[in-house]
């Protein structure tokens, strides 16, 4: 179960996989790493469609197989107008209007690959406030992190201020981390077939 609060301190404009309460509802920019209901709180609410047909110029950023996902759901496809898919390693302009002096803001977005679930991304955010990765739920194999080249300016790994991670296995109750080889077996007695990213 995810613990963030939805807001960073660099961004607060921005709200990341929560889309509920008084602060997430002041953002002008909405991003979505995944979905998982625990990522997804608010989504659904007649109170956040409301916000969004209220101010149709804010926008709620995925990736294009999350954006699918979304949009086959009865439960979300009354997001369609707000649906903005991104590539993902790919750098894109997200502009923010801000609302005290109606100035666009503009801020810097990739989508990174998470390996945790079909269309899972993290989200390198870069503007005014420096550059802050957002990770969701993520799950790659050791090292794949230092091969993701929107990570690195040239041979450098870019300067992040702030990091901030996922928080689902932090709890001291969960004492084992499933690894990957462990789903293998259970998913091809049910005729699943999976493949690893990272």
């Amino acid at each position: 179960m995810s613990t963030f609060c939805g807001l960073t301190k660099e961004y607060p404009q921005v709200a990341l996989d929560l889309f509920s309460g008084k602060d997430v509802l002041r953002a002008r920019t909405y991003l979505l790493s995944h979905v998982h209901t625990d990522h997804m709180v608010g989504l659904h609410s007649d109170v956040f469609a409301r916000h969004l047909k209220k101010h149709p110029e804010y926008k709620l950023y995925c990736s294009e197989v999350t954006r699918e996902f979304l949009l086959t759901s009865n439960k979300y496809c009354h997001l369609r107008n707000s649906l903005v898919a991104l590539p993902i390693q790919q750098a894109c302009d997200v502009n923010i209007l801000n609302d005290v002096n109606s100035e666009q803001q503009q801020l810097q977005v990739t989508l990174l690959p998470a390996g945790h679930y079909p269309g899972s991304a993290m989200f390198l955010l870069e503007g005014h406030a420096g550059n802050v990765l957002y990770t969701g739920d993520f799950r790659l194999k050791n090292g794949a992190a230092a091969k993701i080249e929107m990570l690195h300016a040239g041979d450098v790994v870019k300067p992040i201020r702030s990091l901030y991670i996922d928080t689902t296995f932090f709890d001291p109750k969960i004492m084992y981390i499933p690894d990957r080889g462990n789903r293998f077996p259970v998913c091809e007695r049910k005729g699943i077939t999976l493949s690893t990213v990272g």
